[in-house]
């Protein structure tokens, strides 16, 4: 359960990044990337948790981690794309059911699209 647990704390403070940015920024794109971005994380963050805790129990333990101030978009993609790596990298590590794994490839998605919201001026 902790590796779980530790992706979920990283899909939360993801959310939590994107909020200050989407504070911080000066680009309307990113702006509304970001929006959108933690907007939908909690849906599927919470889906995910949900139905896992329904075979595995609920998850305990969760951590936030610091937050960085805005710099530039730059930033924010390079945050999104290793994000999207730490995702693909983790999700071997947790559960296997391909329900799960599903729900994954939806987080992913979603990294994936901010990313390319990003780049949109």
């Amino acid at each position: 359960m902790a590796n779980f647990v530790d992706f979920i704390s990283n899909l939360h403070t993801s959310k939590q990044q994107s909020i200050v940015w989407h504070h911080q920024t000066d680009s309307y794109a990113a702006h509304k990337a970001l929006n959108n971005y933690y907007d939908e994380i909690v849906e599927r963050v919470d889906a995910l948790v949900e139905s896992v805790s329904g075979v595995y129990g609920r998850p305990q333990g969760y951590t936030v981690h610091d937050l960085a101030d805005y710099t530039d978009v730059a930033q924010v993609q390079d945050y999104f794309k290793k994000l999207y790596a730490y995702v693909q990298s983790e999700r071997e590590n947790l559960y296997q059911e391909s329900w799960i794994q599903n729900q994954i490839d939806n987080i992913a998605e979603l990294v994936a699209e901010t990313n390319y919201l990003l780049t949109l001026k």
